[in-house]
């Protein structure tokens, strides 16, 4: 009898574990449209608010991949639901801030826009803590910040 129970048991957790890999089969079958764009990402900033070398470095490393037209996507992006972790995670980034649609704003939403990124950047809440621990290099330094948000600042006092 004792036998028997243990065969059940066995046949059970098989029996989850097989379904349980035909869902995690299942799932990468389904997959998120990609952000790309032709254009790369926050051209359009660049040339319309004569961005810096410096500047748009930081802002490529650390800002860009969720905030503009054109994200670069990890090797971990292809595996679910990874990927739909960061199509999230992009889409609530484009809603917020898109630096590719900065350049088609009115000088009062830039200013908002403007004021809005340096609060986030010296309250150290962009880049996000969960992006940081796969892209540690976006980091943000004390220099980086206060580089950003004395760049940002100029922007608001020529507006």
């Amino acid at each position: 009898m004792e036998g028997i129970r243990k065969k059940n048991a066995i046949s059970k957790s098989k029996l989850v574990f097989m379904v349980l890999l035909a869902v995690l089969l299942l799932i990468q079958l389904v997959r998120p449209q990609k952000n790309t764009s032709d254009s790369p990402a926050g051209k359009a900033f660049v040339d319309t608010f004569q961005v810096s070398e410096q500047v748009n470095a930081i802002l490529a490393v650390s800002c860009y991949d969720c905030h503009s037209n054109n994200t670069k996507y990890p090797w971990y992006s292809e595996i679910q639901p990874m990927a739909w972790l960061m199509d999230k995670h992009v889409k609530d980034g484009k809603e917020k801030l898109n630096f590719d649609e900065l350049p088609s704003y009115g000088s009062r939403r830039l200013n908002s826009k403007f004021t809005q990124i340096t609060k986030q950047i010296e309250q150290d809440k962009m880049p996000l803590t969960s992006y940081l621990w796969m892209h540690g290099g976006a980091r943000l330094s004390n220099e980086d910040k206060k580089l950003l948000v004395d760049y940002f600042n100029s922007l608001m006092d020529n507006e």
